[in-house]
């Protein structure tokens, strides 16, 4: 398995490395070529001194050279050398440092400075300077000067050679010394590398750590966001909020078998009881009543059965929608006439829509289910007389849906962020078994699959208002 900090320590040195390399490289080369440049201008400097010793009067050539005034012709070791020939390759004066060995060939050359690397007629490795030049009349004959024009007088090549041995030791130290700096940074970019990303990555070990202890059985832990860089605070909030959801989903599932048991048992009771008492007495006139309760509660138990059924589908993702455009104002009548025995049978009215309500784009299956679901919570929570308000209002190319009814059991402004749960009841041990607290749940489902938007509220008189919005207009 590929290590994070191992990845990471290796890479920024590899590019420390070579970062580093390549400065040193052009480092050495500047330096390098630095000190072979003053090393041939001083060479040149003083091949230029003897160029001005060259005098020419007139017949011939003369090199006024003075042998204590440059005694490094003359050491007896590790002499500099210096030739003068003549254009016509002839040799005007060598100094003594030559002496013993023969003449150097002749080669003629342009009026550029030529530099090149040689070797000494000593056998080292040295470094010559060739300039050519016209040798200068003396100041004093300015009538010679007038007489001989430029163009007449003689060429001269003059040759100053000296070792270049010192120069490739300073150069080698030089290379030495940056090689041995490279080395020392990169040992020093390495340890404080592996230290600091060491240190950088606690916070993510320490998270490593936090999630390592977390189980099905401890989803109360929590992820530590106290000191966090506020590179991984986000991650680590985030993180928490998901195991809370987590852990709700978890504990709803939990109770989910016992939840449904409990919400069945109570029709299917009644309609075994029912039964039993219309076999006992088959000759009542009572008969059709009895029928009629069992009617009712297998209409219960169909609702609440069809409820989960759809609310498993629509969790488990299974779900295409076909989005059509959909008539709001026939789709709530329609709605409406489905839930005529509900409303009967308390005496609940419903109050429309006064305005003119637009056609939106939606699946319409599944948009008459989140209303049905709507309405039937609001009809069977309402006091017996009541009337549910349906409002509609558009927007922006978007229609919200309304739907307010008074309160049998008053909610308070925190029970409003509970009613989308499964399963949840103002007071489940006063509840009969009519309601299984799963409609909300439901809407809130389907809801997020249409990319719709609800949200639960109180009114000013303190009825209680569902909002569907994000309806698009057609």
């Amino acid at each position: 398995m590929r290590s994070l900090s191992k990845t990471t320590t290796v890479s920024t040195i590899l590019w420390v490395a070579l970062i580093l390399a390549t400065g040193q490289i052009v480092v050495d080369r500047v330096v390098s070529d630095q000190l072979l440049s003053q090393f041939d201008a001083a060479m040149e400097s003083k091949a230029r001194a003897l160029v001005t010793l060259t005098k020419f009067d007139g017949t011939e050539v003369e090199l006024d050279f003075a042998d204590e005034f440059m005694p490094e012709f003359e050491a007896p070791e590790n002499p500099e050398y210096f030739e003068l020939f003549l254009g016509d390759s002839s040799l005007l004066e060598r100094s003594n440092s030559f002496e013993g060995y023969p003449k150097s060939q002749f080669s003629d050359q342009s009026d550029k400075v030529l530099v090149s690397d040689i070797i000494l007629p000593d056998g080292r490795a040295g470094r010559r300077v060739s300039i050519k030049f016209i040798p200068q009349i003396e100041d004093e004959d300015k009538e010679l000067r007038k007489t001989i024009a430029m163009e007449n007088r003689p060429r001269a090549i003059l040759r100053v050679s000296r070792e270049r041995e010192s120069l490739d030791r300073t150069l080698i130290h030089f290379h030495l010394l940056i090689a041995g700096i490279g080395i020392v940074v990169l040992v020093a970019v390495m340890l404080s590398v592996t230290r600091a990303i060491k240190r950088g990555l606690e916070p993510l070990i320490q998270i490593k750590n936090d999630i390592s202890q977390i189980s099905p059985h401890t989803l109360d832990h929590r992820i530590a966001t106290e000191g966090q860089p506020k590179e991984l605070k986000p991650i680590a909030t985030q993180f928490n909020l998901v195991l809370v959801e987590i852990e709700k989903a978890l504990n709803r599932e939990r109770e989910f078998s016992s939840d449904v048991a409990h919400e069945l048992r109570t029709p299917v009771s009644e309609i075994r009881s029912l039964a039993e008492v219309g076999l006992r007495w088959p000759d009542e006139k009572d008969i059709r009543s009895y029928f009629a309760d069992i009617y009712d509660s297998s209409r219960q138990l169909d609702r609440k059965i069809q409820n989960l059924l759809h609310l498993c589908r629509s969790e488990e993702g299974s779900i295409v929608l076909e989005i059509n455009a959909i008539k709001l104002k026939e789709l709530i009548a329609k709605v409406c006439r489905g839930l005529a025995e509900e409303t009967a049978e308390r005496n609940i009215k419903i109050g429309l829509p006064q305005t003119e309500l637009p056609v939106v784009l939606a699946d319409s299956q599944w948009l008459e289910l989140i209303l049905q679901n709507l309405v039937f919570n609001a009809i069977a929570h309402s006091p017996n007389g009541a009337t549910v308000t349906l409002t509609a209002e558009s927007d922006s190319g978007y229609c919200a849906l309304k739907i307010e009814n008074p309160m049998e059991d008053p909610l308070s402004s925190e029970d409003l962020d509970l009613v989308f749960n499964r399963f949840w009841r103002k007071d489940a041990a006063r509840k009969t078994g009519q309601h299984a607290g799963i409609g909300l749940s439901l809407v809130k489902s389907y809801v997020k699959l249409m990319s719709l938007d609800v949200h639960a509220s109180l009114s000013s008189d303190n009825k209680f208002r569902i909002t569907l919005s994000k309806l698009e207009i057609e």
